[in-house]
């Protein structure tokens, strides 16, 4: 079994099960799944936006409790702050939620699967480029 970080489009391609879904679910099954904390965050606001009602959340909250979430120490906030400042100092100005993903792949050395790789172009880390899982439209990383 391998560890690998999945990405909040992933997450929520599987979630509603949008034509990807299967695809990713073939990647995940057999794997332990880490989400970075801000998935979670995220997909709850999305919950939240949208006036989903209570049983769509409860559904939400019962996908989200099968896996393993990364909740932020002093290490994992250095990978992030160095990811924030690669991303800068290449123009490419990344977002929070972007950069904690990438920061819990590298914190955990384990692939990052998403679907928005170029989200993550910017970077010059092989160990990051080299790891990212990635089945959606085609990039520099696919």
């Amino acid at each position: 079994m391998k560890r690998l970080v999945a990405d909040t489009d992933v997450v929520s391609y599987i979630f509603k099960w949008h034509t990807f879904a299967p695809r990713y679910v073939k990647i995940l099954e057999a794997n332990e799944v880490v989400l970075p904390f801000v998935t979670p965050a995220e997909t709850r606001l999305w919950a939240l936006t949208a006036h989903w009602g209570v049983r769509k959340r409860n559904l939400l909250e019962g996908y989200l409790s099968r896996f393993a979430i990364c909740y932020p120490d002093d290490e994992l906030c250095a990978r992030w702050a160095e990811v924030k400042h690669e991303s800068n100092q290449k123009g490419q100005p990344m977002g929070s939620q972007d950069a904690w993903t990438v920061a819990a792949a590298l914190y955990l050395d384990a692939p990052l699967v998403t679907n928005n790789a170029r989200h993550y172009a910017f970077s010059t880390s092989p160990r990051l480029l080299r790891s990212i899982v990635h089945l959606g439209r085609p990039s520099r990383t696919s």
